[in-house]
C-alpha cells in the first residue's frame, strides 16, 4: 500500500524531474494522472471534497506510485512503469472510486513519451 499520507507539490515536481530524467535514459515509460476538482451539485466543501479524492486515490494505487496535492484544488497521480494501456485501466480504476466518493472530477491523462512537451510544460513542474 502507498504512503498513508499525500506528498506536496515540491516532492510531485522533483518526482516529475526525476521520471523525465529516467525515461529519457532507459527508455522507460510513465503516466500522469491529473484530478482537478469540479464545482459539486453535492455541495462538498473544497477541503472535505480533497480530503475524500486524497483517501480514495492513496489506497488505490500502487505502492510505486506517487500521490501528491499540487495545488489547492488539484490532485496528481504519478503512475512509473506505466504505458497508455495501464494509464487506461488504472483511470478507470481510481476515476469511479473517486466519483463515489468525492463527486465529479475533470481528469486529464499524460503519458511519457506520447506527451513529453505538454508534461514538460505542466505547471506543477515551474511552480514553486
Amino acid at each position: 500500500m502507498p504512503d498513508a499520507e499525500p506528498h506536496d507539490r515540491a516532492y510531485m515536481q522533483a518526482r516529475l524531474h526525476e521520471e523525465i530524467a529516467r525515461a529519457r535514459r532507459y527508455g522507460s515509460r510513465f503516466a500522469l494522472l491529473l484530478f482537478e476538482a469540479l464545482p459539486s451539485a453535492d455541495g462538498l466543501p473544497m477541503r472535505k471534497k480533497m480530503e475524500y479524492a486524497l483517501a480514495a486515490i492513496t489506497t488505490t494505487v500502487r505502492p510505486s506510485d506517487v500521490v501528491a496535492r499540487v495545488f489547492e484544488d488539484a490532485v496528481m497521480v504519478l503512475l512509473v512503469e506505466t504505458d497508455p494501456r495501464g494509464a487506461r485501466d488504472a483511470l478507470i480504476r481510481i476515476r469511479s472510486r473517486v466519483a463515489r466518493q468525492a463527486g465529479n472530477w475533470q481528469v486529464t491523462t499524460y503519458t511519457y513519451p506520447e506527451h513529453a512537451q505538454a508534461i514538460e510544460a505542466l505547471p506543477v513542474l515551474a511552480a514553486a
